[in-house]
């Protein structure tokens, strides 16, 4: 489930870092926002991570071209209860430890209709890396580019729910991960 919430921050941080032809671009966490809905027990739950970095560069001509990387602090989650976030980080889960953070590489954009983009990418969470696409909408302005979305991830692709905890509650095997990312020029 917080895999898929890294999974859409990364994408949309991606897309953000696009705009006149070489821009590199940096996203802004102050207006920003990656999260996700899972279902726990049965019941839909939300959540989101509160600390990410990322930039890149993009060449509205050649938007294959587009790199993008973004950093996600995985003790960041936050579940809307200490306990719960705290749990999250944990070796079953996320495994903050020794896996502080998830990484998001994006290695291509394609153009689809008005704003709509293909994005071709790679995420790593707990050391597992496996590709990642995904489409997005994405808008550029002259001082700011704002990239939003939603994917599904499956949380059993990186080992996210192992061990025994398993048998106290149970977490659907899907996350829905929303992203809202803003980015700013960077210099």
């Amino acid at each position: 489930m917080l895999r898929a919430a890294f999974v859409g921050f990364l994408l949309s941080v991606g897309l953000a870092c696009t705009a006149q032809a070489g821009t590199e671009w940096q996203v802004d966490p102050t207006q920003s926002e990656v999260g996700f809905e899972y279902l726990k027990d049965g019941a839909p739950t939300k959540g989101e991570f509160r600390d990410f970095a990322g930039g890149g560069t993009f060449d509205a001509a050649a938007p294959q071209n587009a790199r993008f990387e973004l950093r996600i602090r995985s003790k960041s989650i936050d579940l809307y209860d200490g306990l719960a976030s705290a749990f999250a980080t944990s070796a079953e889960w996320f495994d903050s430890k020794n896996h502080p953070e998830v990484i998001y590489v994006l290695q291509a954009l394609e153009p689809l209709d008005g704003d709509r983009y293909t994005a071709t990418g790679q995420i790593t969470i707990r050391g597992e890396k496996k590709p990642l696409i995904s489409e997005i909408a994405l808008k550029i302005g002259a001082d700011s580019a704002n990239a939003s979305g939603t994917l599904t991830i499956t949380r059993a692709d990186f080992l996210l729910g192992i061990g025994p905890s398993a048998a106290f509650v149970e977490i659907g095997p899907d996350v829905l991960v929303t992203f809202a990312l803003t980015a700013k020029p960077d210099g």
